[in-house]
């Protein structure tokens, strides 16, 4: 069977799927890409036994069904140089793909489809709806707080909840957490949530680079899968109990700051000039107008830089790691940053745009 298709539209559906196949794998077969023609279209399939992830490509006037798994990385590589090309040809028969364009053709071998492994969803409550961009944006606003230690696997991702019309998302790692939610398409009241792994997630960020428009969104008790017009991610679940996160909320903070973001982001950046990895600290001084950020270091250094702020009441001083303030506010979407204190050593909240925050628990000083 020859199937037709520009470079550009073979190479992207190919290369998406390819990158997540693992680098190293007990069973080759996992090492490669299914293809496989059925119903007049070509469906790409790559997995690493936690994630899988399907492209559509169509095809035109083949009535002829069948497939083979192609090594992901030689293949992509000679789709890569045809990018460029008007067309590249593809056939599969037995046991080998051929590849042809301009210029020359490639014979690989290749391996039984039927063979590749698949991971069933299952138990899915239901379906939701939300814009493929708007679920991006929100993966790209929480995903820095989320832990990267195996040692906290439930907190290694980030917390997924459909509760009426609302998608929430929150990442924490036991010293931060991001939240945010925005409105999706749910005529039948699902209510459903699971912890999503962070792989999947900026895996998702790529795929709707690729694949525009709506997404459907399912989470069973095992899996979750997003589902748009061109293919579908199917990914295992984080097992375990998500912390309840509203108790990590801060109630009845009275201080009020407002700082422009971009002045407040530079000053925080440059005080880090004068930290390490062992003394990650910087001092913030709050006074009437205007916010002193500090920051010494042995062996290092020290810095000292004002930022204007609104802020009317008594002088206070509470520390932070500049990489977590940075985070916060490297994802906000708006000029102005409202941070709300409360006393001692409680934790500050960011509201860093609409429907939209960071929890940051300030340093001990040493």
């Amino acid at each position: 069977m020859d199937l037709n298709f520009s470079g550009k539209e073979l190479y992207g559906g190919f290369s998406l799927v390819a990158s997540i196949v693992p680098s190293s794998a007990m069973k080759s077969i996992l090492k490669g890409v299914k293809v496989e023609v059925k119903n007049n279209r070509i469906e790409l399939t790559a997995t690493d036994l936690e994630v899988l992830v399907k492209y559509v490509l169509s095809v035109k006037g083949c009535e002829e069904e069948g497939g083979i798994v192609v090594p992901a990385a030689r293949v992509n590589n000679v789709l890569r140089e045809w990018a460029g090309n008007e067309e590249v040809v593809t056939s599969i028969e037995s046991g080998n793909c051929t590849l042809k364009s301009k210029g020359g053709y490639f014979k690989i071998a290749g391996e039984d489809f039927r063979q590749f492994p698949e991971i069933a969803m299952v138990n899915t409550r239901g379906f939701v709806e939300i814009d493929g961009e708007v679920i991006s944006d929100m993966i790209g606003r929480v995903i820095h707080s989320a832990s990267t230690l195996k040692a906290r696997s439930i907190l290694c991702g980030v917390f997924v909840r459909v509760l009426g019309d609302d998608l929430i998302m929150v990442a924490a790692d036991g010293n931060r957490m991001s939240s945010i939610k925005r409105k999706l398409s749910n005529p039948d009241g699902i209510s459903m949530d699971g912890i999503v792994a962070v792989k999947c997630l900026t895996f998702l960020q790529r795929f709707v680079s690729e694949c525009k428009g709506i997404l459907r969104l399912g989470i069973g008790e095992l899996q979750v899968c997003f589902a748009g017009e061109k293919g579908e991610i199917v990914s295992q679940l984080i097992d375990g109990r998500y912390p309840k996160y509203e108790d990590f909320i801060p109630k009845g903070n009275d201080r009020r700051v407002e700082v422009d973001r971009t002045e407040l982001l530079s000053g925080v950046r440059m005080a880090s000039f004068m930290t390490n990895e062992e003394y990650r600290m910087v001092k913030f001084i709050f006074k009437q107008g205007k916010l002193v950020l500090s920051a010494r270091t042995a062996d290092v250094g020290e810095a000292e830089l004002e930022v204007a702020i609104k802020y009317e009441g008594p002088d206070f001083e509470i520390s932070f790691d500049p990489v977590y303030i940075a985070d916060a506010l490297k994802v906000s979407d708006g000029d102005t940053i409202i941070m709300e204190f409360g006393v001692g050593d409680s934790a500050v909240l960011i509201r860093t745009g609409y429907e939209q925050f960071d929890v940051v628990m300030p340093l001990e000083m040493k």
